[in-house]
Formats: structure tokens, sequence, C-alpha cells
């Protein structure tokens, strides 16, 4: 559990990270792949916080 709400704070940050990069104007892949980093990040720990 605690895995989960450790996750769910990387995922937060890199989604931060990730408009911090689109706010920078840099490359647009580096912004989507970012973005997508995040986003797994914050589905896996909500994942596993159901999962219990």
């Amino acid at each position: 559990m605690i895995y989960a709400f450790l996750l769910l704070f990387a995922g937060g940050m890199v989604l931060g990270g990730a408009w911090s990069f689109h706010r920078s104007q840099k490359p647009r892949w580096a912004v989507v792949a970012m973005a997508l980093a995040g986003l797994a990040c914050i589905g896996a720990s909500l994942w596993r916080i159901q999962a219990g």
C-alpha cells in the first residue's frame, strides 16, 4: 500500500514536470513522453490501491 502512494506521488511529480516542459517550449515528444509516464504511474498506483 505504501508503494502505491509513493507511485501516486511520483506520477504527480512527473505530470508536473510535463507541464513545466510544455510551458518552457520543450520538444513536443518530450512533453508527451513525460505525460504518458506520469499517467502510467498514476494508473498503476490506483490499480494497486484498489487491489489492496
